[in-house]
């Protein structure tokens, strides 16, 4: 697996999402789904030097012919200069994919971004390959103009554990606490 790679695939989607800033999406032409009105009720949870520390998730989704396209996001930022973001993306009719990142191009001595890319297997999540991370690219793509019809989440209880479960499988995977 290209680690550089998949860095690069998860900052591009994060950006066409209208989450991370680029210099190819037009930011004002753009709608975020970092936005108040895909703001869930439910907070993730992280504990930090003895403390519990909440953050924002967000939803939204997009109905293809009674089916739906589903993205939950979620805040996973611990320290206030290296934003990091957990997204949940489960296409209609397809396989649920969990992507992380640690946007460090903002700081002067970066850490290590921790990108990931993976799928969930029945109960179990793994690694995408090159291959299937390309693939995914190219599904995401196709839905980069389609912001403008995204709707506020409904009925995303699976998705919002898909999410818990993605954000504990990249923790013990790169050996960081981040607890849901």
């Amino acid at each position: 697996m290209n680690n550089k790679l998949t860095e690069e695939i998860t900052y591009h989607i994060l950006s066409n999402l209208g989450v991370l800033p680029s210099e190819f999406v037009n930011q004002d032409a753009s709608r975020s789904i970092i936005d108040k009105q895909f703001l869930l009720t439910e907070k993730i949870s992280f504990q930090m030097e003895g403390q519990t520390i909440n953050k924002s998730i967000y939803g939204c989704q997009l109905n293809f012919t009674n089916k739906f396209f589903k993205l939950i996001l979620a805040d996973c930022s611990q320290d206030s200069d290296i934003p990091e973001f957990a997204i949940i993306i489960h296409p209609p009719d397809a396989p649920t994919y969990g992507l992380y990142l640690a946007f460090t191009k903002l700081v002067a001595d970066p850490p290590d971004p921790e990108a990931m890319i993976a799928i969930k297997n029945d109960q179990h999540w793994i690694p995408c390959t090159t291959f299937l991370q390309a693939t995914f690219l190219a599904g995401m793509e196709q839905l980069r103009d389609q912001i403008v019809g995204w709707k506020l989440c409904v009925n995303y209880q699976g998705e919002y554990q898909d999410l818990l479960s993605f954000v504990k499988f990249h923790s013990n995977y790169f050996g960081v606490s981040h607890e849901g």
